[in-house]
């Protein structure tokens, strides 16, 4: 085509009085020109059709379905990518046509049409990718697995497969020239991106051994990490910390660091309250008759006193005269021991806490302990340890019970005759002097 055009400028431009040498080169410029332009006109508007058609398509599906899909597709620019690479396509066919006879010309725009295919192919891939990554990350199936550094992986080997492809058309060599290449500069590449690699390396282990997902808790106490994944990559975990701060972790660190993720504890549906009561064992005792006599109004000690009362005096009748012998022969309640039992059964009749009998839907325990026991007296008294899990795993619901359940115990410790230990103050100081003087005031006046 190209060439009966020159010939036709040529005509043109001899007529008009130039030499046949200017002439020549005159008429295959002004050919070239027009060419080119034709071409790359005809091709901005076969691809302006081919994205408003395809756009256009794609929206309209898009509002009559609920998929996600499709809106991701619109996203990514699903449509623009695909009209580039059917325009590539049509450039790489029309090069000979248009061109042909002028061999220069269409060496050079042959070579532009296959980058721009090559391109065009990239960037249909990534946006196909793309789509993939927010189709999964939304998906209830796959929603919470790091898939999303699988996905740059890829997009990272597409990238370096259509580079090398570039580079073999632009040089007119075979790409597997430039992959003999890659083993001779491997040992430079393995020193310059070193962190990306282990980066990269250890995103597959995450993702392998689901260590960290999307929305998970972790906690790295030696970076000073503490909040929920808001984002796994191939070679860096976002945190959002709980002073809303955000943390960039090397993905690496996962795999080569000491971390606590939460979310056995999120998928268990229960938040473990492990606190401790110290209790002043000085006000330690056994059980009095009046002591009975009033716990036998509290209605959460019913069960457990109707049982343990009948059982004492049926143990102490078997011990005869022994019991009356000495005190200490007799079995005896206490008082803590008692209090204990009152924990227990508080804890178990309230609704917020798992009760520590529940089962699953298979019929198998949930492992949700409830337990009240004696850790090893000290000097801070005889430690009463609450060991229960909440039914919710929210932050604040799970405070405000915890702080419910030990506003609650440490206010009922007076029925059963105990006080917590508490370090002196000043004003238990004070109160001693004060006693101390007014003894020695009255030994004086005794005096």
């Amino acid at each position: 085509m190209i060439a009966h055009l020159i010939d036709v400028l040529r005509e043109i431009f001899l007529s008009w009085g130039m030499d046949a040498e200017a002439g020549t080169v005159a008429s295959t410029a002004a050919a070239v020109l027009v060419v080119v332009g034709v071409y790359a006109g005809s091709l901005w508007g076969i691809a302006f059709v081919v994205r408003r058609t395809l756009t256009l398509a794609l929206l309209t599906i898009s509002r009559r379905t609920k998929n996600d899909w499709d809106d991701s597709l619109c996203l990514h620019k699903f449509p623009q990518r695909l009209s580039h690479l059917i325009v590539s396509i049509l450039c790489v066919r029309a090069v000979p046509f248009f061109f042909a006879g002028e061999p220069t010309t269409e060496k050079v725009l042959a070579v532009a049409a296959g980058v721009y295919f090559a391109g065009a192919c990239a960037g249909l891939a990534f946006s196909l990718l793309n789509t993939a990554i927010d189709v999964g990350e939304n998906s209830k199936r796959t929603g919470g697995l790091p898939i999303k550094g699988f996905f740059q992986a890829l997009k990272l080997l597409i990238g370096i497969g259509v580079g090398i492809w570039m580079l073999s058309i632009v040089s007119d060599r075979s790409p597997m020239y430039f992959l003999s290449g890659l083993g001779a500069i491997m040992a430079v590449l393995l020193i310059v991106f070193r962190d990306t690699l282990l980066g990269l390396t250890a995103g597959f282990v995450i993702g392998a051994n689901d260590l960290a997902r999307k929305g998970d808790w972790i906690e790295i106490p030696s970076l000073n990490v503490d909040g929920d994944v808001v984002d796994v990559s191939l070679t860096t975990v976002k945190v959002c910390n709980w002073d809303k701060t955000i943390s960039s972790v090397p993905a690496y660190t996962l795999i080569s660091t000491s971390f606590k993720n939460w979310r056995g504890m999120k998928e268990s549906h229960g938040r473990r309250i492990k606190r401790a009561i110290n209790v002043d064992m000085e006000t330690i005792r056994f059980a009095t008759p009046e002591d009975l006599k009033r716990w036998r109004r509290i209605k959460l000690l019913e069960p457990y006193l109707e049982r343990k009362i009948p059982e004492v005096e049926s143990e102490n009748a078997k011990r005869g005269d022994s019991v009356r012998a000495s005190a200490a022969n007799a079995r005896r309640l206490t008082n803590v021991g008692t209090f204990r039992a009152y924990c227990v059964a508080y804890l178990k009749a309230k609704a917020e806490l798992w009760n520590g009998d529940e089962t699953d839907e298979n019929g198998d325990p949930r492992g949700l302990t409830l337990i009240v026991r004696q850790l090893d007296p000290g000097a801070t008294g005889l430690p009463l340890e609450i060991y229960v899990f909440t039914r919710t795993t929210e932050w604040v619901d799970y405070e405000n019970i915890q702080s419910d359940v030990f506003d609650h115990l440490l206010s009922v410790m007076p029925e059963f005759g105990l006080r917590p230990f508490q370090e002196p103050s000043g004003r238990n100081f004070d109160a001693f002097s004060a006693a101390l003087a007014a003894a020695g005031n009255v030994r004086g006046n005794a005096e």
